[in-house]
């Protein structure tokens, strides 16, 4: 399967019997892949696209995302048709409607996100004194005993997460039910709160594995304002795009999440999932610039615009090709993440349906003619 990348300005993207073609002015003849073959379609620049190209892409499950060819903008994403699961989405609504259970999932993923994110700055610390001197990995200065101390704190405030089964005397009767028997239990806003606490930790701590030269000392974005928030920012949207893919592909509803609150046009459950493997895209980041995969010419900075810092042609080519060697691995990650969380509230709502059972035959016993049941 294919992941194509449409880079080249004036392109006229079409469809005849099932199969892509691609013309421009450059070509000697058009370029034609079957759309069988193809698994995802990513347009950076201005192109030319037949509606009749678009209707055949979503009935071949091809998805498309469209970055923005201006300085402004957002991406734009073409999925297809949704799975028909509809039961799937009514437990997602279920649980996401309910404070408790909502809470609950939140909680887990904060935990896992503070988890990686201490993993991660882990890795980096191994990567860093491990490096061979030839390569001029020395030239990158980092404090060790900073690193641990940021690894101590991330790891602090994700043990605050833990779960704690409470001891009940259970009715055997009676379902078991996991968002009343755990504690802590915490609010989304507080969540959110200690979430953010972690990332301003987590990225004071990382800015110091890239050099000087790259001008990054601090998280920034619209419009990211050197290459490495660059190169972030756009991991970071072809990642939402896997993960789109793979909750459309589930059942789920992309626009109602557990950590991010809904929000109009935006993809709730799909950044939730994102917060899963950001730390797998910063690690690979941290490799693009440590092994001079880009350098500093594959990028314009400029004092004088708006846009401060942006990725050129040179550098948007070794991006994607290297891009394209992790994609399968976030892709299987994002679906497998999505089929577990599936897996989990069918368990969750298995178990409600029990609860559910026995108070409707409660209710029929209290009825005022049948005699009082048995304690």
């Amino acid at each position: 399967m294919h992941n194509i990348v449409i880079d080249k300005k004036g392109s006229q993207l079409s469809c005849q019997r099932n199969i892509l073609l691609i013309q421009h002015q450059s070509f000697a003849k058009p370029l034609s892949i079957p759309l069988s073959q193809i698994q995802s379609l990513t347009i950076t620049t201005q192109v030319d696209l037949s509606s009749n190209l678009l209707t055949r892409l979503s009935e071949n499950a091809v998805s498309v995302c469209v970055l923005p060819s201006a300085r402004s903008g957002e991406a734009c994403f073409l999925l297809g048709s949704w799975h028909a699961g509809t039961e799937r989405r009514v437990q997602q609504y279920d649980v996401i409607h309910n404070n408790e259970s909502r809470s609950y999932w939140a909680s887990i993923l904060v935990r896992l996100k503070l988890h990686q994110q201490a993993n991660t700055l882990s890795k980096l610390q191994y990567s860093i004194l491990n490096a061979d001197p030839a390569k001029g990995a020395n030239s990158i200065k980092v404090e060790m005993s900073e690193i641990d101390n940021t690894i101590k704190k991330l790891k602090s405030l994700r043990d605050k997460f833990r779960k704690h089964h409470v001891a009940t005397t259970k009715n055997p009767n009676q379902s078991f039910n996991i968002y009343n028997n755990y504690t802590p239990r915490y609010q989304i806003p507080s969540l959110l709160g200690t979430e953010g606490v972690g990332s301003a930790i987590y990225f004071n701590c990382y800015q110091q594995f890239f050099a000087d030269e790259w001008q990054f000392h601090s998280r920034n974005r619209r419009p990211p304002r050197d290459p490495i928030n660059v190169v972030l920012s756009l991991s970071y949207t072809l990642l939402q795009h896997l993960c789109q893919q793979a909750i459309y592909s589930v059942g789920f509803d992309p626009y109602q999440g557990v950590l991010h609150s809904t929000s109009y046009g935006r993809q709730s459950l799909a950044c939730d999932f994102v917060e899963l493997q950001r730390s797998t895209v910063e690690f690979w980041v941290w490799e693009l610039f440590d092994q001079a995969i880009l350098d500093s010419a594959d990028f314009s900075v400029s004092d004088e615009t708006s846009y401060l810092c942006e990725l050129l042609k040179s550098g948007r080519s070794k991006f994607y090709k290297a891009f394209a060697a992790i994609r399968p691995n976030l892709r299987k990650t994002a679906l497998r993440h999505a089929w577990l969380w599936q897996n989990r509230l069918q368990r969750y709502h298995y178990d409600q349906a029990s609860i559910s059972a026995q108070q409707s035959l409660s209710f029929v016993s209290h009825h005022p003619e049948a005699s009082i049941p048995p304690l």
